[in-house]
């Protein structure tokens, strides 16, 4: 038989997700722990806040904690007088102590560089200058790569991911999420774009990663 290899999770929010996620610290870890999970990724939106918590709760419980964050990204520059918006979402977890810098650097960009009406987030030059040491999963339905495909703007839906791929290289993963309803069927969203992602991960090579976005410790809170 061959072996067995346990899930890992790679997109939880904790808490610092304000009006996100759920999972404190220690119920995070009681978990990993009950499922037999020797690793886990946090992934709160825009901001690192919980990463120094997250890392001493997690390690003294003997599971391995990977830092990440999930950044609003901005493809272009917003024309003369028009609000800057974020076109979606990418994953960036730090694989080193260099990725773990420049992912300060990316999450206090999100706040520090945009004016103070705006969203927070970053431009694509921006992630693309500070890949160095970072890990990239391109997201679920809320990412850059999702809204492009189920826009029906392929050309530039590749275009995004060639630039991903030169600067991440070997360490870009292709995302799949699928959240079937009741009757087992996927999303809107999810049918019309898994079958892109999956063509364009092949005809660039690129691995491929299952991953679910993490609120709750459980289906139900109560």
């Amino acid at each position: 038989m061959g072996a067995h290899y346990p899930f890992v999770h790679l997109r939880v929010r904790s808490p610092y997700s304000v009006l996100e996620g759920a999972i404190r610290m220690p119920k995070m870890a009681a978990a990993c722990q009950t499922h037999g999970m020797p690793a886990i990724a946090l992934t709160d939106t825009n901001n690192l806040f919980g990463a120094l918590e997250f890392s001493e709760v997690l390690s003294g419980a003997g599971v391995q904690p990977i830092v990440g964050c999930t950044l609003k990204v901005r493809l272009g520059d917003p024309h003369p007088g028009e609000r800057a918006e974020p076109d979606g979402t990418l994953v960036l977890l730090a694989q080193d102590s260099v990725g773990y810098g420049n992912l300060m650097a990316l999450s206090s960009a999100a706040f520090l560089d945009v004016d103070g009406s705006e969203e927070p987030h970053i431009p694509l030059a921006l992630v693309l200058d500070h890949s160095a040491g970072l890990i990239a999963l391109t997201g679920g339905p809320d990412s850059v790569l999702n809204r492009l495909v189920t826009g029906g703007r392929h050309p530039e839906a590749a275009t995004y991911l060639g630039q991903l791929e030169t600067a991440f290289g070997d360490r870009l993963y292709v995302e799949l999420q699928r959240h079937p309803g009741a009757g087992g069927q996927l999303t809107e969203g999810e049918r019309a774009s898994e079958r892109g992602f999956i063509e364009m991960a092949y005809a660039k090579a690129l691995p491929l990663v299952a991953t679910n976005d993490v609120y709750f410790p459980k289906t139900s809170m109560y």
